[in-house]
């Protein structure tokens, strides 16, 4: 029901891998790992629009921004990562937004799929920044 919502909300269809991750894994309460990251709950989940004020940089987000959607942000707010929910090219991809990631510039895709951003992010959670 709550993933019905969400895809009503901002007029999208979630990936398949993101959403079974909300399906059976997505926290009740903001969550903070041990790397500074809060994993957000389900009422925290918004669109760029909806969550970001400054300019994007990238163009290929640009264009369709409203249709990325933040899952969690590193060290409040420094940065947040969103999925997109496309229906180009960059479905699915994991995208990093905002500030000055370390090792890399910001508002770039670092994922081909959620499913890569998460073990990227167990495995080497610099690759994702």
């Amino acid at each position: 029901m709550q993933i019905r919502e969400l895809e009503r909300r901002y007029t999208v269809s979630l990936p398949e891998d993101f959403k079974a991750y909300l399906s059976a894994s997505s926290p009740v309460d903001e969550l903070w790992d041990s790397e500074s990251t809060a994993w957000w709950h389900f009422d925290r989940i918004r669109n760029i629009p909806d969550e970001y004020e400054h300019e994007i940089s990238n163009p290929q987000i640009v264009i369709s921004q409203s249709q990325y959607l933040f899952f969690a942000d590193y060290s409040i707010w420094c940065w947040a990562w969103a999925v997109s929910c496309t229906n180009d090219g960059n479905r699915g991809k994991v995208a990093i937004i905002g500030g000055v990631p370390i090792g890399g510039a910001s508002d770039r895709f670092v994922a081909d799929s959620f499913s890569e951003f998460v073990q990227k992010y167990l495995s080497d959670i610099r690759s994702v920044f």
